[in-house]
């Protein structure tokens, strides 16, 4: 047994430094596991088979914490329990806070407090605070209003508890399942463990690299930082959300009562030019050091708004991949507006016709097949009207042409056809020769479109319970031959070059038939009016996303600072950097407020980081960006939203600006 740290700052080979040793090791040992967070799990394995020096490998695999726990859970076996997803937990929350309203001081069953609620559920469980701790911690609690929040929160905390026991595993268990029987096999016995490319660990994660270490080998940590024992001045230091993870970590070692090696890695490596290298040891440093010479690696823009400022990328994308040889994967962007970017990008990109992969998770809600699914409901719901009834037609699954679309929305505004009048036939206007053609003609789309639908309801009138409601509903798309018409809608998209609308076309069908296996699953029996139940898919189609996977190697990548994971890469582009963005203000604190957590951390119970931790973790994020790029940094902000609103520069290019006088 051993455990090593390996640490150093931004760009001096923490990961290939492991990976080099994986290549010398992957012949003498039996079993090597590199564990990495799940969106760097494709990188690591590129950069394993980059590595070692032949076409296969069997004792070297990438794995994340999360797939650990699968294996364990099938190898011990005993759990028979159903996996239950973000989606199906946020239903769960909303039918708890709407059974338990009369109990709940602060919370009610909001969107925003669904949400809310969801995150501080994880946070208990991924901190390891039981329903248990949380009743003590409320029986002790001498702040009222504290106290008032925390039954609150059990209340639904618990309810979620017993609506899962016996039954579902929450994701967030996995890890806690995983500690507690890691021991249970010999699938880590004498292993030799990386854990790379985190930036911090849960108490859930703690509890495992523990575990690990005790019956592993040895286990290697990587951590971005620039010392080990002495945490500095957070203010001052760029790596002291780092500093605080190792201290945790060398205690974990020492209650195992193993030997502790340290390495650092000093030389930088990633950075080609002077520029690059100067801006990783200045950028967060209290002291300027100016640097002298015009950079030519390091460029700032000032665009009029954002769609000139995408447009400069492109231009810019274009120049380094037609003059400079480089690839389209060589090159990055990242921002921390990825709502405000992604479709500006999107469509400017396809003018030049530059292939971007966007790396973010699509709101379902403005999906053309879950907004059909959802008007089918509120014309039952909201009792047919007009406005009800034309929305669903106008979404395009009823195959009604635009001319006869009109004509039809005329005559209802006309005659105010709403509520009982779908269900009649269209007998009103004059009855010249001219009127009575018209009116025939808009008395069978009537039919085709009112008749299949009071067909369903008459079978949802007979369903009351959610497994009935989601069966019919089903079996009403399969009639309506929804399928078939996606693919018909896809191969038009396909046609103008819309790939990746055409690939969430196609997602969308299973994302909905997995969001109505769903609600089987939680409600199953429970007996459920049709609001409720059109009020719950809602709560499913919101916390339900569009992941998406690149279509191809050679891509420009975009993604959010927080979340990106760019490797080897020539270029970064990093746009939108105005004031109140770059770093951001956190003001929101969630449902537990930094006074809260503090005096909860010194009752014993210490949750995540407040919006202070917080915002360290992000000047670290934009740290981490700023020094991924080896060969070019592009720096842009507008000077107004596309409101003509105007934007202030954020300090980080006046630090760039003072620091390369002359660029």
């Amino acid at each position: 047994m051993s455990f090593r740290i390996i640490y150093g700052r931004a760009g001096t080979g923490k990961s290939e430094y492991c990976y080099r040793e994986i290549a010398q090791k992957i012949k003498k040992e039996n079993k090597i596991l590199i564990i990495t967070p799940e969106q760097f799990s494709f990188t690591a394995e590129k950069k394993l088979m980059d590595a070692i020096d032949t076409q296969a490998v069997f004792n070297a695999e990438v794995v994340t914490l999360s797939r650990m726990a699968y294996r364990v859970i099938s190898e011990i076996g005993g759990k028979n329990e159903t996996n239950l997803s973000k989606c199906g937990k946020a239903m769960l929350i909303y039918s708890i806070l709407s059974n338990n309203k009369n109990e709940l001081k602060f919370l009610g069953k909001t969107d925003e407090n669904v949400d809310m609620l969801d995150t501080a559920i994880t946070e208990f469980k991924k901190h390891g605070i039981s329903v248990e701790q949380l009743k003590q911690e409320i029986e002790n609690q001498e702040d009222i209003y504290l106290k008032n929040k925390l039954q609150d929160l059990n209340v639904v905390y618990n309810g979620f508890e017993e609506q899962l026991a016996g039954k579902y595993i929450d994701e967030t268990d996995l890890l806690t399942i995983l500690a507690e029987n890691i021991d249970k096999t010999d699938m880590f016995k004498d292993a030799v463990i990386y854990i790379d490319e985190f930036a911090g660990f849960t108490s859930q994660e703690y509890h495992i690299i523990e575990k690990l270490i005790q019956i592993a080998k040895q286990v290697t940590i990587t951590i971005c930082t620039d010392g080990l024992h002495e945490i500095k001045n957070p203010d001052t230091d760029i790596f002291y959300s780092n500093e605080v993870t190792v201290t945790k970590l060398l205690e974990v070692a020492q209650n195992c009562d193993v030997k502790i090696e340290e390495i650092k890695l000093e030389e930088t490596y990633r950075f080609k030019n002077s520029e690059l290298k100067h801006l990783e040891k200045n950028l967060y440093n209290s002291k300027t050091n100016y640097f002298e010479q015009i950079p030519q690696n390091i460029k700032i823009f000032l665009a009029k708004n954002q769609y000139s400022e995408i447009e400069e990328v492109a231009r810019n994308v274009l120049k380094l991949v037609r003059d400079e040889g480089y690839r389209y994967r060589d090159i990055s962007i990242i921002t921390k507006n990825i709502a405000t970017y992604s479709s500006l990008a999107r469509a400017i990109f396809d003018k030049y016709d530059i292939p971007i992969f966007i790396d973010e998770n699509r709101d379902l809600s403005q999906n053309i097949l879950v907004q059909y699914v959802l008007s089918i409901l509120e014309i039952f719901t909201k009792n047919w009207t007009e406005e009800a009834v034309l929305n669903y037609i106008k979404i395009g699954f009823s195959e009604i042409d635009e001319d006869d679309l009109f004509r039809l929305e005329k005559y209802c505004l006309k005659w105010g056809i709403k509520q009982n009048k779908w269900k009649k036939e269209f007998t009103y206007g004059n009855y010249e020769e001219k009127d009575k053609e018209e009116i025939a003609r808009l008395e069978e789309i009537r039919k085709q479109i009112i008749e299949p639908l009071i067909s369903l309801k008459n079978k949802l009138d007979e369903n009351k319970i959610a497994e009935g409601i989601s069966r019919t509903i089903y079996n009403f798309l399969i009639e309506q031959n929804i399928a078939e018409k996606i693919k018909q809608k896809q191969e038009k998209l396909e046609e103008q070059g819309l790939i990746d609308l055409s690939n969430e076309y196609q997602n969308s069908i299973q994302t909905i038939i997995d969001i109505l296996d769903e609600i089987v699953l939680v409600f199953k029996d429970d007996k459920i009016t049709l609001d409720k139940y059109a009020q719950i898919l809602k709560v499913g189609f919101k916390n339900s996303s569009l992941t998406k996977i690149p279509g191809t190697q050679d891509q420009v990548m975009m993604g959010d600072i927080d979340r990106s994971r760019s490797h080897k890469v020539k270029a970064i582009f990093i746009i939108g950097l105005n004031d109140g963005v770059f770093p951001s203000v956190r003001k929101d604190e969630g449902f537990l407020n930094d006074a809260d957590r503090e005096i909860l951390k010194q009752d014993g119970i210490e949750l995540a980081k407040g919006t202070i931790d917080k915002l360290y973790e992000d000047n670290f994020n934009i740290y981490k960006a700023f020094t991924t790029a080896e060969e070019r940094l592009y720096l842009s902000y507008p000077s107004s939203d596309m409101q003509g609103k105007a934007l202030r520069p954020s300090m980080l290019i006046n630090k760039i600006k003072k620091i390369y006088k002359n660029i």
